[in-house]
């Protein structure tokens, strides 16, 4: 692929983004490391980013997206932090801890799905456990719940107490300017270490997805950047484009892009969001026992094995220099202890 011009220079991409309110919260930049002993194995040059390493509370893409959103909030004088989503939602943890850090309240409406969330709510695990450590309210709704609504009656339940809530919409900007700038660390770190990615690819949930696309077409980078979907959802290039569109415009980049320029694939989601695939865990224990590194049974498993599948049918060879990105999850890992016992062949 030929690279195409550049309408903005990397330091200009940090300035425009340098404007925006954000605040600190996570440990960046993050490191991109080889992975030698899967690269040797696979037959493809293989590099990791290290987005489970953004540092608070056990890291997440997530950290990235809450610097801009939460200083929005703050900007405008909230008290209140209101998000929602599944019941080992990263999300919801990382939010949690970010209001912890920043003296907040934190109001989470958690979605119940009995095929993906086989505890009690008396015996949290994982996410859910770390949500009721960093002080978070949460409520609990039926899985089938309109989650829009249940996030703003919550809001109006705290505004009738006095307070100025924030409600986190799903998809909103911030995830799209923390991985802008998430682009812009790999774009150094590439230069720094020789490497001419051919793939990034990763676990989308459309805002990180967002930043990636905006990024490397201001740059004119001819990466190809491909998410890994963790649910049925076929619209999500619109949405995707759609999103790109306005943070070019908040930013004002002059680019656009069309769905057709997303690079996007439904084929590892499996039975559904949440619910392991066996290929996504056959993946997680050889990315734990090949290099010591641990995935989650949602996003990154199955991202990773989009890779291991690309690479065992040839679509991905020696001659592609692949970067992975972690966007984090693994306290989920705790959560799904039988899938887990069950995939590394553990008996009594």
């Amino acid at each position: 692929m030929v690279e195409a011009s550049p309408v903005v220079t990397e330091a200009e991409l940090h300035q425009r983004l340098a404007r925006l309110p954000r605040v600190a919260l996570g440990t960046l930049p993050t490191p991109l490391e080889p992975l030698p002993r899967l690269s040797e194995l696979l037959g493809v040059r293989l590099f990791i980013k290290r987005d489970d390493l953004t540092g608070l509370a056990l890291g997440g893409n997530k950290v990235r997206h809450l610097e801009f959103t939460l200083a929005m909030a703050m900007e405008q004088g909230c008290d209140v932090i209101i998000n929602g989503a599944a019941v080992q939602s990263n999300y919801c943890r990382q939010t949690a801890a970010a209001c912890a850090k920043l003296g907040l309240k934190c109001a989470l409406v958690l979605r119940r799905d009995q095929r993906i969330d086989p505890f009690k709510t008396s015996e949290p695990q994982g996410n859910l456990l770390l949500d009721y450590l960093f002080g978070a309210d949460v409520r609990f709704v039926d899985a089938d719940a309109d989650m829009d609504a249940e996030k703003e009656r919550l809001a109006e339940e705290y505004r009738a107490k006095g307070h100025k809530p924030f409600v986190i919409k799903h998809p909103d900007l911030g995830g799209g300017f923390g991985y802008l700038l998430c682009l812009l660390e790999l774009v150094q770190q590439c230069r720094q270490m020789g490497l001419k990615p051919t793939y990034l690819i990763h676990s989308s949930s459309t805002p990180t997805q967002v930043g990636f696309v905006v990024g490397a077409k201001a740059l004119g980078l001819n990466w190809r950047i491909l998410g890994i979907s963790p649910h049925h959802r076929p619209d999500a290039p619109d949405r995707i484009a759609e999103l790109s569109n306005l943070v070019a415009e908040r930013l004002n980049l002059p680019v656009r892009i069309t769905p057709d320029e997303i690079g996007y694939t439904l084929a590892h989601v499996g039975e559904g969001y949440g619910i392991p695939t066996k290929e996504g865990m056959d993946a997680l224990v050889l990315m734990a026992r090949t290099e010591g590194i641990l995935l989650d049974p949602v996003y990154t498993a199955k991202a990773f094995a989009a890779i291991v599948d690309m690479a065992r049918k040839g679509e991905l060879t020696k001659e592609h220099t692949v970067v992975f990105v972690h966007t984090g999850g693994v306290p989920a890992l705790f959560a799904y202890q039988p899938t887990v016992l069950k995939a590394i062949g553990w008996s009594v």
